[in-house]
């Protein structure tokens, strides 16, 4: 099943041609390495698929329900949070379910026979939810991944504002994987992290069952991690499998 189709894609950037009638799936679990020379165009194919720039030709189409996650290393931290509280804010939905959950049951003392069985429906349903994204346990995954990453070291109490670049984006990568999207679209999200962290990255990534698109520099990481290359070139992207 795919969860992005990409069809007759052409662009050109500042009178340069950079894709001509590219067109391919990206299938559910699938882990993608997208390579390319500089300046071929890996960062605009990006910026396409998220919808940050619109092609000049063709069509990107997402699955529906498609929950996408992007790590861009130039987005804001809001002011005066902890890295902590930074954190939790990857499962802001599942907190709103909660709260609406506890709001039904504020309106079970007054329900009548008929509402009363709508509202514990509907209770149920969102304990199941939050049971399965194993809401109950936020707490040990926050501090799971920003151990993994680093952040832990810096301090988890520590205000967003006070941190380095580098350390702005280890947050950034953090609350991307809490978040648990069904594709993950990353680059170079090494950048700024250790050996040590690194090792822990591969095998998170190693492990994800849902898919991913991944462009790095860090060969050995790339060629860990992946089992699909998209390979752009001349205008084109070619597919093969890892490895051949």
């Amino acid at each position: 099943m795919s969860v992005l189709d990409v069809a007759h894609l052409s662009h050109s950037y500042g009178g340069r041609e950079i894709f001509d009638d590219v067109s391919f799936r990206l299938e559910k679990g699938e882990h993608v390495a997208l390579v390319g020379a500089n300046g071929e165009g890996k960062s605009t194919f990006m910026s396409i698929i998220t919808g940050k720039l619109t092609p000049d030709e063709g069509k990107v189409t997402w699955a529906r329900r498609t929950k996408v996650g992007y790590l861009d290393q130039h987005s804001a931290l809001e002011p005066g949070k902890t890295i902590r509280e930074t954190l939790r804010t990857a499962f802001q939905d599942l907190v709103e379910q909660e709260q609406e959950m506890l709001a039904d049951y504020d309106k079970m003392e007054s329900a009548s026979p008929e509402e009363m069985e709508r509202l514990m429906e509907e209770v149920g349903e969102i304990q199941e939810r939050l049971e399965a994204a194993d809401y109950y346990n936020l707490d040990a995954k926050i501090e799971e991944v920003a151990g993994g990453l680093g952040l832990r070291d810096i301090g988890l109490e520590h205000k967003v504002d006070e941190l380095s670049g580098g350390q702005r984006t280890k947050v950034l990568l953090t609350k991307l994987l809490l978040e648990n999207p069904d594709i993950l679209l990353l680059d170079e999200p090494t950048n700024y992290l250790d050996a040590e962290h690194i090792q822990w990255l591969t095998r998170y990534l190693q492990d994800y069952e849902n898919a991913f698109i991944l462009i790095s520099h860090d060969v050995p990481f790339l060629n860990a991690v992946t089992n699909i290359i998209w390979h752009v070139d001349n205008l084109k992207l070619d597919r093969v499998k890892a490895g051949l």
